[in-house]
């Protein structure tokens, strides 16, 4: 359930809305339009400073001397033949006009963190969009880490379950001692192991059955064994001799070997019980997209299959009794000459 909450929000979060719009005062709304209109005059990229060839950190000396020269050659009496020419000489001034007072602050904020853009009812930040295709990639990739994330906890929660469970099974049928080497054992020896022996154990294992060793302080020769041995005693000693229906006891084979088979209660069969190898664990190959596809090429493989395993169950037409009788009859002709 929370899984699915988790998936319709992000679902939400992705497809949410994509403007923003803010209540501008008068003098943004003007500087907006001034903007909008320079650019589809001068084109995209130019703003009140490029036009006047500034850089926004001009002073407010160089931007009256600039725009005394820039006046001067935009003049549309020295410019009648160029189109729109006293629209840009009147846009020159009121630029002028906000770059020499306090709107100049505004301006530069909207110069640094980008203009909104005009919309049928005002003017409005435009944020990214995301298309479906996008949209559809992202949940795909979402669900698959979010399955991937639940199968590799269940199955190390596996994992530690058997691993509990077999060897819980091994200090019963053969003693707390049995992962104590013959020549590391200071006190209590382990016991010689049976051919077979069978054991009652809890379903996920003893309660705070100790863990192996780990296998580099093995190998560094720093395992307190009888130590190890004393911890598997208590655990097995210390476990309540009933449990509940959630709990219940498990028949379990320990054979000299090391492996082990336990019966099903419902059908009184015996099955193997082995370790999770990490080589099994779960990865991208085992979740939804990937079994989708091999599924469907295994549906396919069956479909075409079908027909050539129906074609040779064909049986072959054995010749009949009327078609070997002229073999026959000359068999009979020539043993009569």
């Amino acid at each position: 359930m929370y899984l699915g909450r988790f998936l319709v929000l992000s679902a939400i979060f992705a497809l949410g809305a994509v403007v923003y719009a803010a209540n501008w005062d008068k003098d943004d709304i003007e500087i907006f339009d001034l903007q909008h209109a320079l650019e589809k005059m001068e084109g995209a990229g130019a703003n009140f400073y490029s036009i006047m060839g500034l850089k926004p950190s001009a002073t407010l000396a160089q931007i009256r001397k600039a725009y005394r020269e820039k006046s001067l050659e935009w003049h549309p009496d020295k410019n009648s033949g160029v189109p729109n020419a006293y629209k840009r000489f009147e846009q020159l001034g009121l630029i002028h006009k906000i770059l020499r007072d306090e709107r100049r602050d505004r301006y530069d904020h909207f110069l640094s963190h980008g203009f909104p853009k005009w919309r049928s009812t005002g003017y409005y930040y435009e944020r990214y969009r995301p298309g479906l295709p996008l949209v559809l990639f992202l949940l795909v990739v979402l669900s698959v880490g979010v399955q991937l994330l639940v199968q590799k906890i269940n199955w190390r929660k596996d994992k530690e379950r058997i691993e509990n469970l077999r060897r819980s099974a091994y200090a019963l049928a053969w003693g707390a001692w049995f992962q104590t080497p013959s020549n590391e054992s200071k006190g209590i020896k382990p016991k010689a192991r049976p051919h077979e022996k069978k054991v009652r154990v809890p379903l996920s294992g003893f309660p705070d059955f100790p863990k192996a060793p780990a296998e580099s302080a093995i190998k560094a020769g720093t395992v307190d064994w009888d130590e190890e041995g004393d911890k598997v005693r208590k655990a097995v000693t210390s476990a309540p001799l009933s449990f509940s229906e959630d709990n219940h006891l498990l028949d379990v084979m320990v054979y000299a070997d090391g492996s082990m088979a336990a019966s099903n209660p419902a059908t009184q069969e015996w099955f193997a019980i082995e370790p999770l190898e990490d080589k099994n664990a779960p990865s991208l190959l085992t979740t939804w997209p990937v079994t989708l596809i091999k599924s469907f090429f295994a549906k396919r493989e069956s479909e075409i299959a079908e027909p050539q395993d129906a074609h040779a169950d064909e049986t072959v037409e054995e010749p009949t009794s009327a078609k070997k009788t002229p073999a026959r009859r000359r068999k009979r002709a020539t043993k009569s000459n």
